[in-house]
């Protein structure tokens, strides 16, 4: 069949981790044989068009590469408006955005659209008369607690042939704030590359022990909370050191906060790595640690990942977390906001070797269950052939 995929986060190079899911999702349905086009907006720096083994990828124009400020850098909308010249784009990227769906869809004729959170393409896609499915991540789903947001998605979820959720924990909150829908919501994670993380296995543990946050800059991830249980950490004479691996716009404060708790020498700070180097990163820490806060967290795959590459980990029971963090079994996790129980948890797993190697152990054949790419794809290629037997090509 023909499967366009559409989305406004797609990777912009080689080992870019933004919407590296939405790429393994849509090779697993090249692999087995159907044809896949992904339309996605252009940034500065790609292509407008790219092709990648069978795997096409359409990248739409909606302005000059320095307003093209839209998507990729895992900002929350609210966020989003603060940006002046994002906001100068947004009417153009809406009207292009739309305009290349439907440019694309004529000339493609998909069998089957799949469309990656509701808002915007979601959104955009409902308007076309194609079967399609939309997959909610996370932020899009915090739109859902804004009345007007709401009423849009209603709209798309039943104009939809199978609304699914990556965790179980968002699958709840579109239910809750989205009301009854024609169809149950599908849980399915998206693929991890658990072969290409095991292989940080290898790679030998960093001295003094470290502990790694992975992930955007940004305040809703609680790094603060980390940084404040590093502190305490050094204060009771634990040997470590914090790598953290991210960008956003809370670096500033963050780095102040370091420097005001005198543990700014024992912080490591680096930019986004490519994909590929990950395992690496994951493989030399002892524990990787996710302390987000509040409704941050669709999943956390960052968790998924470090565990495949035989890093411990601790994170906050907020979101999907626990979905992956089996508190006790798969991992430890902290009370949320919380530095002291956080860095009581991070300690354990820093000096109870026995623990941490049963927990690492376990999440390591909990993750590869779930989240091995033939496992985890097998749920969306199953949605496309049913919709491609009740609607045959046109």
């Amino acid at each position: 069949m023909r499967l366009l995929v559409v989305t406004h986060n797609y990777p912009r190079f080689p080992g870019d981790p933004a919407g590296s899911y939405v790429r393994r999702l849509a090779e697993a349905a090249r692999d087995v044989g159907h044809e896949v086009l992904v339309l996605a907006p252009h940034v500065a720096g790609t292509a407008e068009t790219d092709k990648a083994g069978q795997l096409a990828v359409r990248r739409f124009r909606y302005g000059p590469a320095w307003l093209e400020r839209i998507g990729y850098r895992g900002e929350r909308p609210r966020r989003l408006l603060l940006d002046p010249l994002a906001v100068l784009a947004l009417p153009a990227y809406f009207l292009r955005f739309r305009s290349e769906l439907r440019r694309t869809a004529e000339r493609f004729r998909p069998d089957v659209i799949h469309a990656h959170w509701w808002f915007p393409a979601g959104w955009l896609v409902s308007r076309l008369e194609i079967p399609f499915v939309v997959t909610c991540h996370g932020t899009d789903v915090r739109l859902l607690e804004v009345a007007p947001f709401r009423r849009m998605a209603r709209r798309v979820f039943a104009a939809a042939g199978a609304v699914t959720t990556v965790s179980r924990f968002l699958a709840d909150d579109v239910a809750r704030h989205a009301g009854p829908l024609p169809r149950p919501i599908v849980v399915a994670p998206m693929p991890v590359d658990v072969d290409a993380f095991a292989a940080g296995e290898e790679t030998p543990k960093a001295e003094p022990p470290r502990f790694l946050y992975a992930g955007n800059l940004v305040a809703a991830k609680g790094v603060d909370i980390l940084i404040r249980a590093l502190a305490l950490l050094v204060s009771r004479g634990v040997t470590c050191r914090l790598r953290i691996l991210g960008e956003g716009p809370a670096q500033p404060r963050l780095q102040a906060l370091a420097r005001s708790l005198g543990v700014a020498d024992r912080i490591d700070w680096s930019a986004f790595v490519p994909q590929d180097h990950m395992p690496a990163e994951y493989g030399a820490a002892t524990v990787t640690v996710l302390p987000s806060r509040g409704k941050a967290e669709g999943l956390g795959l960052t968790l998924v990942e470090a565990l495949c590459a035989g890093s411990a980990v601790v994170g906050t029971p907020v979101g999907g977390i626990p979905e992956v963090i089996l508190d006790g079994r798969t991992g430890l996790l902290a009370r949320d906001g919380d530095a002291d129980h956080l860095a009581e948890q991070m300690e354990r797993l820093l000096t109870d070797d026995a623990l941490r190697a049963r927990l690492t152990a376990a999440g390591q054949e909990h993750v590869r269950q779930r989240f091995a790419p033939a496992a985890a794809a097998r749920t969306f290629l199953d949605l496309y052939h049913a919709f491609a037997r009740n609607h045959p090509t046109r």
